[in-house]
């Protein structure tokens, strides 16, 4: 079962973070966080839904963050484009922490919208991860399979060279993808965890 988490503004667009929380569970999706998303209090401008256990903002971030990181993908619902700094903030955590962020709308933010992948609906981003996880399966560890993994790893760094040596490329290819696709090749071939 795939795992996801949902970002957005509670305060712009709370109808539709639960409409994608409840598509996401009615399409097989574990929702990690918000798990419950009816506003049952607040503290300042900060809103906690039914899943907040704790009335503490930073540990209420921290679960979320935490979320995130076990997720197979993170869902950003900001359909006029908004996506404000806590949410913008755990759209560049995912990144960092190597989970794939999916949205139907494009950020206004120019920057922060290099990090989303636009898709037409949730459902095609479920479909992407569902295929990516499989195929991450069938690849095996240096250890199990080394001349697969030498061999995949090498030519995955020889396609990722001329972008970034600054060549030209493949003109078909996108230098983010290629440099996401890469890292994980790596990380499936060696793993995360180095030998003692």
């Amino acid at each position: 079962m795939l795992k996801a988490t949902v970002s957005g503004s509670f305060h712009r667009h709370m109808p539709a973070i639960y409409a994608a929380v409840c598509e996401l569970r009615s399409l097989g999706v574990d929702v990690l966080s918000p798990s419950d998303p009816r506003i049952v209090d607040h503290l300042g401008d900060f809103l906690f839904v039914a899943s907040d256990r704790l009335r503490s903002v930073k540990l209420v971030e921290d679960r979320h963050l935490e979320a995130i990181r076990a997720s197979d993908f993170l869902w950003v619902v900001c359909p006029d484009g908004y996506t404000g700094p806590s949410t913008s903030g755990e759209i560049l955590a995912a990144s960092v922490l190597n989970v794939p962020v999916y949205s139907s709308s494009p950020a206004l933010d120019i920057t922060i919208g290099q990090y989303v992948r636009r898709v037409p609906n949730i459902r095609m981003a479920i479909q992407e991860r569902a295929q990516a996880k499989g195929a991450a399966r069938q690849r095996l560890h240096v250890l199990l399979d080394p001349e697969w993994a030498i061999g995949e790893s090498i030519s995955a760094l020889e396609r990722l060279r001329p972008t970034l040596i600054g060549q030209v490329g493949d003109r078909n290819s996108v230098p983010e993808r290629e440099l996401i696709r890469t890292t994980d090749i790596l990380t499936q071939a060696f793993g995360s965890n180095r030998p003692n």
